[in-house]
């Protein structure tokens, strides 16, 4: 916990950059400029309070705090906002997806705060499809049509605040999203007409600036009743005519909000010299240097100093989930951006909450914690056939205990900050294996988690200060029903099939492809799997591109090496609406059988094995077909018997550590183990925008 005061803080750093624009602007000589600010929010992730956090400085330190929340990101707001009214405030990424609030409210319960929140315009992520096109329509669009909710969507949406869902107060802008009139029963005449308006102008301080938005492109690959009568594109073809068009109407400052992730953006940064800033989403980085982008290279700039602009630079900065926000002020001179400021604020435990979002907040989360918690339901699609949903209180996923409920303990962080591996999907993974091991009579070979980015830390109480408390009343050290839902915030079922070695293999290359290819634009997803009872060998620097084959080395199942032939029993989550030959992450799946609780609202009333429901005509149009069971079992069932199978209830070290995943090389004897790959544009970053492997192949490289 950090002991400065925020006003000093904050007041050093404003004062700092007064002076240095004001430096920048005298040299211009008699036509000072003027300048801008834009405020960016990022993936909040539904991250109504605050909660624990582990955020780095520029100088490579790291340290824990209790920070986040809505509350506190507007009282900075209102702080930038007042030392320059000349600002906007853009929201980009996933907002109301990620926590047990938002899943089930389908995004309610966070709309409040959010509309009060003063944000001028708004490009979504990929999670805001997760509730459905019904859902997206009715919250988002400001046009076309606005479908009737389904009933199992009435079900969540209808308990939180009455009938229907809470619109957006703010503008909503994608260039990239369309009307499908093949996939749904919409008027032929709107078939590839847009959802949303592909920008918005705005004057700031006679400055005429055009915000572009970019929504998520990879939302097709996720389940199909995400994206029932909708059609994405990745927005580039589109994106030089819109700019035309907006300089047409005399915007002279380009501003792209986009969720494509870090390296597409940085990838427009360098195509469109048009393009003078670029607010990333996506990829959950904190870019604490800025990165300005040309046709040749990508260099970091340092925050917190006045830097210039060349007319064919871009910058590009990227903000993680709500522990920071951005502040970028940009110089303007003669229409042209000529310079710029970057800082990343981080969202800590010395930043006062805001009253009035605050009152919000707390209403939002009454009926989820304490004495006031009552029963919420999470109802999928199919599962309200003729528009009956039955006895909710027996069926889909039930929550009927406060979040703040102390369900287990941890002797070390658990956090999510590795794209190869980390110990929080370790957990979730062991935790799916082990329990599928006493539900299955022959037990499973092995089981995985998606390679999720968002999700809290949980902190142990080794690393907390003496006397720096939490919001919920927790002791350090202890894990919450709050944690393991915003761990795996998601709802599908949990599931066993038979895969062969191949299918389970090519899968992870894909998935381990789409972390570190070298084109920007086939960077897509999260980052890599958790595994359990499983081990790989991989090489990023020389695979693939060559004889060599793919990226993964070497595989063992239960110490033995994979047997591409062989079948396996493999046990993880299946989203409701897939075709029943996968599980999260892996096709090739056959003889599905599904986990059921015997009781919904008790996770340790026994587990049965069940088959699926239904196996054709799963998803027909806008209508889909029940799969799982009424009383399917969760992620969190799981990672709750997990628990109270451990001493103590207690995560220990050893159990979660990192290693099963090992990053050597190749072209050596014995495939001797190096570090991972680091990026060459800034080795801060989780990720290297650059792809990883062998260099002639296409990608973000510097000249």
């Amino acid at each position: 916990m950090k002991s400065s005061n925020l006003t000093s803080r904050l007041g050093a750093a404003a004062l700092a950059m007064s002076l240095a624009l004001l430096g920048l602007q005298a040299q211009a000589g008699p036509h000072h400029g003027k300048t801008i600010t834009l405020i960016q929010l990022s993936d909040v992730h539904g991250n109504l309070v605050p909660h624990a956090g582990i955020l780095k400085t520029a100088d490579g330190e790291r340290y824990v705090t209790q920070g986040g929340g809505l509350a506190k990101a507007k009282t900075l707001i209102d702080e930038i906002r007042a030392d320059n009214p000349a600002s906007l405030l853009l929201a980009v990424g996933d907002t109301v997806h990620g926590t047990p609030e938002v899943m089930f409210t389908v995004g309610d319960a966070i709309m409040p705060a959010l509309n009060a929140m003063g944000i001028d315009a708004y490009t979504p992520g990929n999670w805001e499809f997760g509730y459905g096109p019904a859902v997206f329509r009715n919250r988002f669009a400001s046009f076309g049509p606005k479908p009737p909710l389904p009933a199992n969507i009435r079900v969540m949406a209808d308990a939180y605040d009455g009938p229907g869902v809470t619109p957006a107060a703010f503008p909503t802008i994608a260039i990239n999203l369309y009307n499908d009139a093949d996939s749904a029963p919409l008027p032929p005449q709107l078939h590839n007409k847009r959802v949303l308006p592909p920008y918005k102008l705005f004057d700031v301080d006679g400055v005429r600036v055009a915000v572009i938005g970019i929504t998520a492109a990879i939302v097709p690959q996720q389940p199909k009743v995400f994206n029932i009568g909708l059609r994405f594109t990745q927005g580039i073809q589109e994106l030089p005519g819109i700019i035309e068009e907006a300089k047409m109407q005399g915007a002279t400052v380009i501003v792209v909000q986009s969720e494509l992730g870090l390296a597409q953006n940085l990838e427009i940064g360098r195509r469109f010299e048009d393009v003078d800033v670029v607010l990333s989403a996506h990829t959950h980085e904190v870019t604490l240097n800025a990165l300005v982008a040309d046709e040749h290279r990508i260099r970091p700039k340092a925050p917190r100093r006045v830097h210039y602009l060349e007319h064919d630079e871009t910058v590009v900065v990227e903000t993680t989930e709500d522990l920071f926000l951005g502040r970028l002020d940009l110089v303007v001179r003669g229409g042209q951006v000529t310079g710029f400021e970057w800082n990343a604020i981080p969202v800590d435990d010395e930043v006062p909450e805001d009253p009035e979002i605050k009152a919000l907040v707390d209403h939002a989360e009454a009926p989820f914690i304490g004495d006031t918690v009552v029963r919420h339901t999470f109802m999928p699609g199919g599962y309200c056939p003729g528009n009956d949903c039955g006895d909710i209180t027996t069926r889909g996923l039930q929550l009927t205990e406060s979040l703040d409920t102390v369900v287990g303990h941890t002797e070390v962080i658990l956090h999510r900050g590795n794209a190869l591996e980390d110990e929080i999907n370790n957990f979730i993974a062991d935790a799916i294996f082990n329990v599928a091991n006493t539900v299955v009579p022959t037990g499973v070979d092995l089981s995985m988690t998606n390679g999720f980015r968002f999700g809290h830390a949980i902190l142990s109480a080794d690393v907390v200060a003496p006397g720096q408390g939490f919001r919920d009343g927790r002791n350090p050290g202890d894990i919450t029903l709050r944690d393991l839902y915003t761990l795996f915030p998601i709802t599908p079922a949990v599931a066993v099939a038979e895969f062969s070695g191949k299918s389970i293999l090519d899968s992870m290359e894909t998935v381990l492809t789409a972390v570190y290819d070298r084109n920007p634009f086939l960077q897509r997803g999260g980052w890599y799997v958790g595994m359990a009872n499983m081990t790989q060998k991989i090489d990023l620097d020389n695979r693939p591109f060559s004889s060599s084959g793919g990226r993964i080395v070497e595989t063992t199942i239960g110490g033995v090496k994979l047997d591409p032939s062989k079948r396996y029993l493999f046990a993880s989550c299946f989203p409701h609406g897939e075709a029943l030959d996968r599980i999260c992450r892996t096709s090739g799946g056959t003889n599905h059988m599904f986990f059921e609780l015997a009781d919904a609202d008790d996770y340790r009333s026994g587990i049965s094995l069940v088959p699926p429901l239904n196996s054709e005509g799963i998803v027909n149009g806008p209508r889909v077909k029940q799969v799982a069971p009424d009383r399917f079992v969760h992620a969190v069932h799981l990672m709750r018997l997990y628990l109270d199978s451990l001493p103590g209830r207690t995560v220990t070290g050893d159990r979660v550590a990192v290693g099963r995943v090992q990053t050597v090389d190749s072209t050596q004897a014995g495939n001797p183990p190096v570090p991972a790959p680091v990026s060459e544009i800034d080795p801060t970053l989780i990720q290297p925008p650059e792809g990883a492997g062998p260099k002639f192949y296409y990608g973000l490289l510097n000249d």
